[in-house]
């Protein structure tokens, strides 16, 4: 496995059958912790890859950071790390969806939480897009969104796990 990815593996490393898990935006390959350490699926013998896809987390952003060169970078990782399934939440499934629509990955995709259209998506993020768009506001905008984002996460996330949250959340 290439050592430029940030990843979390479980179950054997020569499955028959191995998953690629893509979390949302902002998460790391950590937000599938729960679900890589679930006994069924630890039983099941399947192979499971979660990884960050780049610019989340602390990882280094591409250059190129739209829907078509994410979907191109996360159909080589699972290519390259002989994944047959990909699931991808919020914005790893729209990029998952991307990976199928545009013929880069054939397996099998489940989708959780993806956003089909502008209405689909978090109001917030609507609005931080058009303040963003405002030279010298946007900017700060999203500064003080990332301040207050750890508070908001912590309150979403089971009290067992908000001290695992991203490291891009501080």
């Amino acid at each position: 496995m290439d050592e430029s990815w940030d990843v979390a593996t479980a179950g054997p490393a020569g499955a028959e059958h191995r998953v690629m898990m893509i979390p949302g935006g902002m998460c790391t390959a950590e937000f599938y912790a729960d679900v890589m350490a679930a006994p069924a699926l630890v039983r099941s013998g399947l192979g499971m890859v979660a990884v960050t896809q780049p610019g989340m987390g602390d990882t280094p952003a591409p250059e190129d950071v739209s829907m078509e060169n994410y979907a191109r970078l996360m159909a080589g990782f699972a290519r390259d790390n002989h994944c047959d399934v990909v699931v991808g939440h919020s914005l790893g499934a729209n990029v998952a969806l991307e990976m199928a629509a545009s013929g880069l990955f054939g397996g099998p995709v489940v989708l959780l939480s993806p956003s089909f259209c502008r209405k689909d998506e978090a109001s917030f993020l609507a609005g931080l897009d058009r303040v963003g768009r405002v030279p010298g506001l946007g900017v700060l905008a999203w500064e003080a969104a990332m301040k207050m984002l750890p508070k908001a996460v912590d309150r979403m996330m089971p009290a067992n796990r908000a001290d695992e949250r991203a490291p891009l959340l501080g």
